[in-house]
């Protein structure tokens, strides 16, 4: 199964513009699961996606959208969502406490059993904040049954720094497992114009030991060939093909 994810900075930075460059890009790696983060709730972003994908595929690709907005108020403006053109057998979310983010599961229906897609956008504001978020999210696992799972997302959190090694106690990471070290960067893209530096890896396909890791590599990176400044979001995604060696009795 290809899984995929993207921060879609919501429709801010463009938006007009750059929706047909992401949409292009969504036809062309056709995962079978991405999970969107920042994504705008009112209009409906992703309706609008769903739409002009399975009208630009010709009606070859047909995702469905498992939307959870967040906490309070802020839920009226942004969430997270799922994109699934697999069977979705059940869905789940959870409060991570702080900053309205939550967190949800999908769980989709592969060839040979069943897989918890996890999503998830970490807050902003130090380690300590992201590292209980983490910890509420594996606890959270951790009591759901034991099937081959994804966690993917922004987790706003650089390789090596807490929150991330607190993950790793758990969960591998695609990109590492499959290359053996993470991408250059999956923040900035050139939408974001006068950024200085070298960039970060914030985003992440993660699995659990119930997974194999086919292949991994960064998506929706490719800028506008008629404008270098257009990318499709102000993040890089990733996407990665995964195989379950086992699923467990449930």
């Amino acid at each position: 199964m290809r899984v995929a994810t993207l921060n879609l900075r919501n429709t801010a930075d463009r938006w007009p513009a750059r929706r047909r460059l992401l949409v292009r890009q969504l036809v062309a790696l056709a995962p079978e699961v991405i999970g969107l983060q920042e994504l705008r709730m009112v209009p409906d972003q992703a309706r609008w996606i769903v739409r002009e994908v399975e009208r630009r595929s010709g009606g070859g690709l047909r995702y469905r959208c498992q939307r959870r907005g967040k906490t309070g108020v802020a839920g009226l403006w942004e969430g997270i969502g799922v994109l699934s053109r697999v069977p979705v057998v059940a869905t789940a979310w959870l409060d991570l406490g702080t900053q309205s983010r939550v967190a949800q599961c999908v769980t989709v229906r592969a060839e040979g059993g069943l897989i918890d897609v996890y999503n998830a956008h970490l807050g902003l504001g130090g380690e300590v904040l992201r590292t209980a978020q983490a910890q509420r999210l594996l606890d959270w696992m951790a009591r759901r049954s034991p099937l081959p799972a994804i966690l993917v997302g922004d987790l706003n959190a650089r390789p090596g720094s807490p929150t991330i090694e607190l993950l790793m106690g758990r969960l591998r990471s695609s990109h590492f497992h499959h290359h053996g070290h993470e991408p250059d960067r999956t923040v900035p893209t050139p939408l974001r114009q006068g950024v200085v530096g070298a960039g970060s890896v914030l985003d992440y396909i993660l699995v659990n030991d119930l997974l194999d890791v086919g292949d991994a590599r960064l998506a929706f990176d490719e800028a506008d060939p008629d404008d270098p400044w257009l990318a499709a979001s102000d993040h890089y995604g990733l996407i990665a093909t995964v195989t379950a060696n086992c699923f467990p009795a449930r």
